[in-house]
């Protein structure tokens, strides 16, 4: 597999993922629905992306609040790092912030308290 063929999959659309910050609680089944569905691009870019295994992101992800408020700020963060009108230091910032949420994602027992 060429570099082109390998990186095809990571260049995200446009807009993926949630593209403001997700107050869970607060969202009916619908919305919440369509949500995670959002968040699943995401996170399968990010999963892929960055060669997380089940260990740091397990499959049954979108089960478990946590990881799901944890996901979906990241995502958020990542959109806003990369818009036209982010500061220059705005996906280093996302970096270090990426860098932290994957401590605690693969932490001990993670997010999700397994």
């Amino acid at each position: 597999m060429n570099a082109t063929e390998s990186d095809s999959f990571a260049t995200p659309r446009t807009s993926f993922g949630p593209d403001r910050p997700i107050c869970w609680p607060r969202l009916n089944d619908d919305d919440a629905a369509e949500m995670i569905d959002e968040l699943s691009d995401c996170v399968q870019w990010l999963t892929h992306r960055f060669t997380l295994d089940h260990r740091t992101v397990p499959p049954c992800w979108n089960q478990h609040g946590p990881v799901i408020e944890e996901l979906s700020a990241l995502c958020t963060a990542w959109q806003t790092a990369y818009t036209p009108t982010a500061g220059g230091d705005g996906p280093l910032a996302w970096m270090n912030h990426f860098s932290i949420a994957r401590q605690r994602l693969a932490g001990p027992s993670g997010l999700t308290g397994s």
